[in-house]
């Protein structure tokens, strides 16, 4: 009898022929996050083998596997009947020293070999329970709590309770995209939503030195850090020290349409860094009608300035969604930090809600050393990379 952890997933289940290949994947991320530990693949399950480890440290670590829907802290077995009910009358003994009064026995039988069929262990190993604490009941539809039994080829699996996780899909089976991360409350939750989608993700922001200090970089660096907890392996950020552009528009354009140009600078930015990695798609935090540059026609002006897909995850949120969820996963007592990033620094007074995608280009031809500027900022990059896990830690190249 081993202590292990079975996991259990929802939408990878309903794959048709590429199923093995989320399956793969998704044991790829359990391994980087669980590792020393081993994970066995049995079908529709993975089982983590605890053995020296921590279990609680295992534990507290599978939340950030995005693909898991819900898992059991149990025990395997072998096929030994007289074991098997030995584990269920230890787990009931623990129960009824805790006050349960109500149970049932849930079995499963995936192998068809085994002498019992599922009807059977329910009906002996209850009953072999309840002839030593007779003071339970069993109750089938609302028991306080459960044996449950799962019968496979090469081990039983014992469990009690099933916890609930984020399901979505494994980090990587989507493809890769880059994330527009500010140091607001919206973007970090768009990249884990993006992550929990399947997406692989780097980052890049923007930031106006000397207006923005190393305080702002590390507040980035740090969201960083929560984002990379769900990543199988090291989360890249790139950071642009974007203050020339920003002051060329500034001095040459409309004020109005300062911020536009602005965000669609940082798309062609982005693109280009994008490219250079072979990421697909630009990711960005933006909420429909929350702010001046997210109407429909200028958040249209803006992605005309990239030729990649624009993933939205947040479009239809509201800010308490939003809140709720970066309250969750732990970016928002970072993100209210008053460290400034690149928009708050050169912010209009009265911005434009509503611009022509045409009148944007005949502005931007007026600016002729714009491209060059961009350009410049680009190759002044600076790459931070995180380390995955728990304990991410950050590293300057």
């Amino acid at each position: 009898m081993e202590p292990v952890f079975i996991l259990r997933y929802a939408e990878i289940g309903l794959k048709g022929k590429n199923r093995e290949f989320f399956e793969k994947k998704l044991i790829e991320n359990v391994l980087s996050i669980v590792r020393p530990a081993a994970v066995n693949k049995r079908y529709g399950r993975i089982v983590v083998r605890v053995g020296r480890n921590d279990p609680n440290e295992l534990e507290s670590r599978l939340r950030y596997v995005f693909g898991i829907q819900n898992y059991s802290y149990g025990w395997s077995v072998p096929h030994d009947y007289e074991l098997l009910k030995q584990l269920a009358l230890e787990i009931a003994r623990e129960k009824v020293s805790q006050g349960f009064k109500t149970f049932k026995v849930s079995a499963k039988r995936g192998y068809k070999e085994f002498p019992k069929n599922s009807l059977e262990i329910n009906r002996e190993v209850g009953a072999f329970v309840l002839e030593h604490f007779p003071q339970l009941t069993v109750d089938v539809h609302n028991p306080e709590f459960q044996i449950g039994i799962d019968v496979r080829e090469k081990e039983i699996l014992v469990f009690t309770e099933k916890h609930a996780l984020y399901g979505g899909l494994p980090v990587g089976v989507s493809g890769k995209a880059l994330l527009l991360l500010s140091g607001g409350i919206d973007s970090p939750v768009a990249g884990w939503y993006a992550m929990k989608r399947g997406l692989e993700i780097q980052t890049i922001t923007f930031l106006s030195p000397p207006m923005t200090t190393e305080k702002s970089v590390q507040k980035i660096l740090d969201l960083g850090k929560v984002l990379a907890r769900y990543v199988p392996g090291t989360l890249k950020m790139w950071i642009i020290p974007f203050t020339p552009v920003q002051m060329y528009i500034k001095e040459n354009a409309p004020d109005e349409y300062s911020l536009i140009l602005q965000r669609r600078s940082m798309m062609r930015i982005a693109t280009m860094l994008a490219r250079r990695n072979k990421l697909k798609a630009i990711i960005t935090g933006e909420t429909l009608g929350q702010v001046a540059s997210q109407t429909l026609s200028n958040m249209a002006a803006i992605e005309d300035a990239s030729g990649l897909i624009i993933l939205r995850p947040l479009v239809g949120f509201d800010k308490l969604e939003t809140t709720k969820v970066a309250k969750e996963i732990g970016t928002f007592e970072i993100s209210i930090l008053p460290y400034i990033d690149s928009c708050v620094a050169f912010a209009p007074k009265h911005p434009a809600t509503s611009c022509n995608i045409n009148t944007i280009r005949e502005i931007e031809k007026r600016l002729e050393k714009l491209p060059d500027l961009e350009y410049e900022v680009f190759k002044k990059r600076e790459l931070f990379k995180i380390t995955s896990g728990p304990m991410a830690q950050e590293s300057q190249f």
